[in-house]
């Protein structure tokens, strides 16, 4: 034998032990394979904490940590351990019994002690039923490939040391404080507040049993105002999101997003002042709309200059309505018109009756370049209320903003919608306003004729009440009489 054969012998393993270890690579990988499926498909079990029906389960992740799903409106999450497992808490919905005493101002019988201890409870009961699917499901997946039972005693064995393991890192590493810093996204992005305050909290158990009473009471109101809705126009219906004095708030955009996609929205429209001075580089703050995916039909408000017009005008989405050009979105035909002031400053209160007739005089201009069409318009869009005026009795629905709260009234067959501020009035807060919620409106449209049918208005993230709301009306509850 020569020297260089020797050499690779020794050099080879023998092919038998390569084989066993082969092998048994390949049982741990099946068995933990199955058993990280099992856990995900069989392992989640439910818990009520208060009147807050829940989901629990466990699923791989590297970043570990707590998740809370509040379907339709978003997460929150909670660094509260390193992975790679992560908890996930899926809201399923509420005791409607406990809803409807939490919204007559009973309040709640779900105390600190009590949501501790279910949560607790579930958790338990999670941990059992992950590590018993877990290990079932690796033994009956080594016993139907492999069909030798030392397959299967190492399979099991392996997913036993793998949960105490991933078990052990969780419990190491959880952190109780961490529960009063969750992040957010989606709509929840705007509603820090859902999980309450534990500053006057006594200690980190205590922290996390208020934490989670706070949770459950404030998922039961939102819960609560979603459940109470009437029954919507139905998915035929065409949606429109309606947003208005967005004053630089770039928390908006995060809410907007949210509301698009969950909603299934078709467009955008927005009633102005986007912009507090209508500089140039305020411009950037606006760069989200480009992403939002739909149309984004817009009108000049009076914070807005012409470089913040011709910027929006710039984005591929953006049509800007102004000189009475009619546009079809969504299938909508709508209309529109800028605030013929540019008033970034205030240095009066309200308006001179000069300023008045200006905003009548730009809403004329709308009227008159409207009765030239050939076809009839559905929806025009101004800033100010005045410049409605003389709109009223010749188009269906008109909708504008600029005073910063939801207003509405009926004339001559014109139903008139004002906004409030969809940005909480941004900059706007400092300057005497006080701290605003954000508000916006979901506009349903008969896809036939072209008719509003209900509206759902969505108020989110006021500085004392940081949690979402929503109240659906029907187009005919609305003002039902006219107005003078």
């Amino acid at each position: 034998m020569s020297p260089t054969s020797t050499r690779a012998d020794r050099g080879t393993p023998p092919s038998g032990a390569a084989r066993t270890v082969l092998t048994l690579l390949l049982v741990v990988v099946l068995a933990l394979s199955a058993a990280a499926a099992a856990m995900v498909t069989l392992g989640p079990v439910r818990q009520d904490v208060g009147p807050v029906e829940t989901k629990l389960s466990v699923v791989l992740s590297l970043r570990g940590g707590t998740e809370v799903a509040v379907p339709p409106v978003g997460r929150l999450m909670m660094e509260t351990h390193s992975g790679p497992l992560r908890l996930r808490a899926g809201v399923e919905g509420v005791d409607p019994a406990a809803v409807g005493t939490i919204f007559r101002g009973g309040g709640s019988s779900v105390t600190a002690e009590t949501a501790t201890a279910e949560v607790l409870d579930g958790l338990r009961r999670l941990a059992l039923r992950t590590s018993v699917v877990a290990v079932l499901a690796s033994a009956i997946a080594c016993a139907l490939v492999f069909r030798r039972l030392r397959a299967v005693v190492v399979g099991s064995t392996a997913t036993v040391l793998a949960l105490g393991l991933t078990g052990g890192i969780a419990a190491a590493t959880f952190e109780t404080e961490a529960v009063t810093e969750p992040t957010y996204d989606g709509l929840l992005a705007q509603a820090p507040a859902l999980v309450g305050s534990v500053t006057d909290a006594r200690s980190a158990v205590d922290a996390y049993g208020g934490r989670v009473t706070q949770l459950a009471d404030n998922v039961a109101r939102l819960y609560g105002s979603l459940i109470t809705l009437p029954d919507g126009p139905g998915p035929e219906a065409t949606r429109v999101l309606w947003v208005s004095d967005i004053h630089n708030n770039p928390a908006a955009y995060r809410v907007m997003a949210a509301l698009v996609e969950q909603f299934d929205v078709t467009a955008v429209v927005d009633t102005g002042d986007t912009t507090d001075l209508g500089s140039a580089p305020e411009n950037l703050i606006h760069a989200p709309i480009a992403r939002l995916g739909v149309p984004y039909l817009w009108v000049r408000g009076n914070h807005d200059s012409s470089v913040t017009q011709a910027y929006l005008a710039s984005l591929p989405n953006v049509t800007v309505l102004d000189g009475g050009e009619v546009v079809e979105a969504a299938g909508i035909r709508w209309a529109g018109i800028g605030d013929p002031r540019y008033t970034p400053v205030k240095r009066v209160a309200g308006s001179t009756s000069a300023q008045r007739e200006l905003l009548r005089d730009s809403g004329r201009e709308l009227r008159d370049a409207l009765e030239q069409q050939d076809s009839p318009v559905d929806v025009v869009l101004v800033h100010e209320s005045p410049m409605a005026e003389p709109l009223l009795g010749t188009v269906p629905l008109v909708l504008d903003g600029h005073v910063h709260e939801r207003r509405e009234q009926r004339v001559d067959g014109t139903l008139e919608l004002t906004q409030g501020s969809s940005g909480g009035a941004g900059l706007r807060t400092f300057d005497g306003e006080g701290a605003l919620p954000l508000e916006m409106s979901i506009l349903h449209f008969d896809p036939d004729d072209r008719s509003l049918i209900t509206v759902d208005q969505i108020t989110v993230a006021g500085v004392e009440e940081q949690l979402a709301t929503f109240q659906r009306r029907g187009a005919t509850s609305l003002a039902p009489a006219d107005e003078e």
